[in-house]
């Protein structure tokens, strides 16, 4: 994700990525298990679920949406933006 539209040698790249430990905070903080949420989400075992909290899987736009109801906050709680290593940094030799 690109933050200037206008490219520039010292143009900085963002990474935006789900923070799962937020995720799971929230689900404790509600006192809920892997399971209870698994279900919520309508998966029919925990497995799922445990892989995608554990950073194994990738949580869908729709799940996101669901967690962010069953948790009442807003989606965006779920998102860390984090400065990623950019190649076009670097000096271009002279």
């Amino acid at each position: 994700m690109k933050v200037a539209k206008n490219a520039t040698k010292k143009e900085v790249d963002y990474l935006v990525k789900v923070n799962l430990n937020k995720i799971k905070e929230l689900r404790k903080e509600k006192g809920l298990s892997q399971e209870d949420v698994a279900k919520m989400l309508g998966f029919k075992t925990v497995y799922p679920y445990h892989r995608k909290e554990g950073g194994q899987q990738s949580f869908t736009a729709e799940e996101l949406m669901t967690l962010s109801q069953i948790y009442n906050v807003p989606y965006e709680k779920f998102f860390i933006l984090q400065v990623a290593k950019n190649e076009t940094n670097k000096r271009e030799p002279a």
